[in-house]
């Protein structure tokens, strides 16, 4: 089996994973066990405070089979 994520550079991650979850049947990736939400696990690992609070930027197939859909932030503008 052959897996992969498709990422989509964006400048607003949270409303667009959110659109594309329901568009797709799609869920929010929930964050590791252990801990209440992403931005508490990226602090566990050290990712600095300013890169934290973005909201939500991936999803993924609850039944597993389909790709992981990660919308990463960037500062350039995209058409």
């Amino acid at each position: 089996m052959t897996s992969f994520q498709i990422v989509v550079d964006c400048a607003n991650p949270d409303p667009l994973a959110r659109f594309w979850a329901a568009a797709l049947g799609y869920v929010l990736e929930p964050a590791p066990d252990g801990y209440d939400g992403w931005d508490a696990y990226w602090r566990a690992v050290g990712v600095p405070e300013d890169e934290l609070g973005q909201g939500e930027d991936c999803i993924v197939d609850p039944t597993g089979a389909g790709p992981r859909i990660w919308f990463q932030e960037v500062p350039e503008p995209k058409t």
